[in-house]
């Protein structure tokens, strides 16, 4: 007779990394990451109910205590990826959580995520029951305040024991205060939602909050870098017909994914340069526009409005850096 498990496993990538994948919200799936040193490392946490309800029995499984993690890093502030650092707060009081000072304020109070990125697309498109949809979800999943022990900046190491250190990488355009890390005897670069090929899924963009021209600066300096391995916070896709969707890219794989996510971000942002130059005639409009020419050159789906909801973030924060329009209220 087989024994049901109902927490997703950990899976070895080797190098002491551990992938575990977790479901939040109806259908969403983050993959986090447990590094086996004599410091433990957790890579993000999930949203309230993870630490215990996935974390704990999946690395137990391994032969790990989710209880001994020194280091809680903090790939961004937004809510299924740091949703749960409360929680993981209760299981290890000795954990110290990191986070760059750009998004500590997530940290600090639910309204920054009700009122604030995740609402960009119901607010810019009017849509008032959305808004209702997605405060309460996010007034589920998110405890409220965490502290931040260290605001880590660019450039600065944390010590893992056993000789292992990692290095802080600000790579901000998804938020302000995205910071990658980089396990350097790995040559492994943690990177959340930094970068994105075209998204998390076929026919979408790229989830672009916060400032477009920054994210591409991000993905030409992770290139730079040069990782043999990109652990990324969900299974982004690459271009059409290019690398399959993953959450882990090692090798060519990883500069090909690379070379994809600059030419969609490069795509939109001629696109939308194109479609503004030739007359703004408001938001939603230049939207439609962009995105119809976006089907040919990037496959993405349009509904019968003309628009497609999960890419409005990334149009705005596009139309922003070429209108110099405020955030949608």
């Amino acid at each position: 007779m087989t024994t049901r498990i109902d927490h997703p496993a950990a899976i070895a990538l080797g190098d002491g990394i551990y992938r575990i994948a977790c479901q939040f919200a109806a259908d969403g799936i983050v993959h986090l990451y447990y590094i086996d040193a004599p410091e433990p490392v957790l890579i993000d946490t999930g949203v309230t109910a993870t630490p215990g309800r996935d974390l704990l029995p999946a690395l137990a499984d391994s032969g790990f205590d989710l209880r001994a993690v020194r280091h809680i890093l903090t790939t961004h502030g937004h809510w299924d990826h740091m949703g749960g650092h409360g929680s993981m707060r209760a299981l290890a009081p000795h954990a110290q959580v990191y986070i760059q000072p750009a998004d500590a304020y997530l940290l600090d109070r639910l309204e920054a995520h009700t009122f604030g990125y995740i609402t960009y697309m119901p607010r810019a498109l009017d849509d008032a029951t959305e808004l209702e949809t997605v405060i309460a979800q996010m007034a589920s999943n998110i405890v409220c305040p965490v502290r931040a022990d260290v605001l880590i900046l660019d450039g600065h190491r944390i010590d893992i024991g056993g000789g292992r250190t990692i290095r802080a990488v600000h790579t901000p355009g998804h938020s302000r205060g995205s910071m990658s890390y980089f396990l350097e005897d790995a040559k492994t670069l943690f990177t959340g939602d930094a970068i994105q090929g075209l998204g998390g899924g076929v026919g979408r963009l790229p989830l672009v909050f916060d400032d477009s021209r920054a994210y591409r600066a991000t993905i030409a300096r992770v290139a730079g870098l040069s990782p043999h391995r990109l652990c990324l916070g969900h299974a982004f896709t690459g271009l059409p017909g290019g690398t399959e969707a993953s959450p882990v890219r090692e090798g060519a794989v990883a500069r090909q994914f690379l070379e994809e996510s600059g030419q969609a971000a490069k795509a939109v942002e001629e696109t939308m340069r194109r479609v503004i130059a030739n007359g703004d005639g408001g938001f939603v409009s230049v939207a439609r526009t962009v995105l119809e020419r976006l089907v040919t050159d990037l496959g993405v789906a349009i509904d019968d409005q003309g628009l497609n909801r999960r890419a409005i973030a990334t149009l705005h924060a596009f139309y922003r850096e070429f209108t110099g329009s405020p955030p949608p209220v």
